[in-house]
């Protein structure tokens, strides 16, 4: 029938029926055909994809900080805005300080409460120093670097930069990297009988609750670790006596626990709580506190050697 023939019920029934249009202005081709096809398959929208939604100044922020090259060179796609996902993964550590929970729920928060972020800020130049140095790091296609790894990477990393001097250390970075995916693969391949405890815990919070704080902090400490094992020569930015708890993680896994001073006993198995980190070459001659010029000393051993070294006339 035509609508002349209609009858008067149903043809006002059409004149009467709203139609919603929405007009998309500063988009691609990519995300026209996407639209398209989650409106035809009836997909339902992902929390990113809501969050981009969103108006203020931290999904503006968000938006630009998931276009940065570095993701370009990640081996995950941008399938429904997963860098932005990730960027505001990254982004949430960064305004924490450190490893948090970056779950969906957290994400939506901090859109909310940072609707008026400083697109100038401190913060904001953080993130992307850290992002340039993931880049020269990884300046080509890497499909090593998965989203969970991604993000340990850039809290670690963070981290450094802040507290390390790691300015020109790209290449140990990305070659420290390399060879740990490699050790993963490899272990991976074992029968669990046979594998490392440490990685077969790593492989648990890889696959299990990866956006909870607890997983990220517990990535964070042990990749931070190796990669401390892998360069023991990297300096802290303010030149102090004490070593930092990574570095004391990774001159303790090193030493596997045993003291090498060996003063008041033969090299002695020494408990997490009771061993100190002692200077190979003494900080007061000049000794860099780094995991290259650090050792387990057992509390007897570390006590004679700070004796003796005052007999010499030295201190510390």
């Amino acid at each position: 029938m035509k609508y002349s023939d209609l009858p008067d019920d149903l043809r006002l029934k059409f004149d009467t029926y709203s139609l919603d249009v929405i007009v998309v202005s500063d988009t691609d081709e990519e995300e026209v055909r996407e639209m398209f096809l989650r409106l035809q398959n009836g997909t339902t929208l992902k929390a990113q994809e809501r969050r981009n939604a969103m108006p203020g100044q931290m999904r503006d922020f968000i938006r630009e900080f998931a276009s940065h090259k570095f993701f370009q060179n990640c081996g995950f796609s941008n399938s429904r805005y997963t860098f932005d996902l990730v960027a505001a993964q990254m982004a949430a550590i960064e305004l924490n300080g450190g490893p948090c929970n970056v779950k969906n729920a957290n994400l939506n928060s901090m859109y909310e409460e940072y609707r008026d972020f400083d697109r100038t800020g401190p913060k904001t130049k953080k993130i992307r120093r850290t992002l340039d140095f993931l880049l020269k790091a990884f300046p080509e296609k890497t499909p090593e670097l998965e989203r969970y790894s991604v993000i340990t990477l850039y809290s670690m990393v963070s981290h450094c930069l802040e507290k390390y001097v790691i300015q020109d250390r790209h290449d140990d970075l990305s070659s420290w990297f390399i060879a740990f995916e490699g050790k993963r693969t490899a272990e991976d391949a074992l029968p669990e009988d046979r594998r490392d405890p440490e990685f077969l815990v790593y492989k648990d919070r890889t696959s299990h609750s990866t956006d909870a704080e607890d997983s990220i902090r517990w990535r964070h400490e042990f990749m931070l670790r190796k990669f401390f094992e892998a360069s023991p020569n990297i300096e802290q930015k303010d030149d102090q006596r004490l070593f930092s708890h990574e570095q004391r993680l990774a001159i303790y896994r090193r030493d596997q626990g045993m003291c090498r001073v060996k003063i008041k006993c033969n090299g002695d198995k020494c408990e997490w709580d009771k061993w100190e980190a002692d200077h190979v070459s003494p900080w007061s001659r000049g000794g860099k506190t780094t995991v290259q010029n650090g050792q387990v000393a057992c509390l007897p051993c570390n006590a004679a050697k700070s004796d003796l070294v005052q007999v010499q006339g030295q201190i510390g």
